[in-house]
């Protein structure tokens, strides 16, 4: 179970993964984002997350983000294959992850899009993310806006929960299995 140190890193990571967007514009494709924590080697309490893109084929370059959930059941089904794209990507990031951090722990999987909602004027950029105990924060930012809304569920309701939880769930699933050695 993350703490509340955990939880509290892992928001400030989301906010860091919110402005690095914000320095790319408004409209950009989804991104999906990795996130683990580094132990620091001091022994002190609050861990240093980071998050890494995974990398998604020109395809899956989705701008419309009524496809996302699509999408995330597409990847947790392609980490089943033991000679997929996305099960290499994925192998090949956590090598690289545990190379330089062995103790690191897969915390969340997030994802970054623009929305704009039916009958709305104005873009939205949406981070969804859930992390290990299946906790539901949603990152909610207006084009022209200073600063976003973040909200964190630890029990989210399943029916008012956004299109993403599912399959953002999932492929923590699917990732934990593979991280572990395992068939997705």
């Amino acid at each position: 179970m993350l703490s509340f140190t955990a939880v509290h890193t892992l928001t400030g990571c989301l906010l860091v993964a919110d402005a690095e967007a914000d320095a790319l514009g408004w409209g950009t494709p989804v991104t999906l984002l990795l996130v683990h924590d580094r132990p620091q080697p001091t022994g002190d309490p609050v861990p240093e997350m980071r998050s890494v893109e995974f990398p998604l084929h020109r395809e899956d370059l989705l701008t419309d983000p009524a496809g996302i959930p699509v999408l995330l059941h597409r990847l947790t089904s392609e980490l089943h294959q033991p000679n997929s794209p996305y099960r290499t990507a994925l192998h090949t990031i956590l090598g690289l992850i545990r190379r330089t951090t062995p103790d690191a722990r897969l915390l969340a999987w997030a994802t970054c899009y623009t929305d704009t909602p039916t009958g709305q004027p104005q873009q939205v950029r949406r981070i969804d993310a859930v992390d290990t105990d299946d906790r539901l924060y949603q990152l909610t930012r207006l084009c022209g806006e200073d600063h976003p809304l973040l909200a964190v569920e630890d029990t989210p309701d399943p029916h008012g929960a956004p299109a993403t939880y599912p399959g953002l769930s999932a492929l923590l699933a699917a990732t934990a299995r593979v991280a572990d050695g395992g068939a997705a």
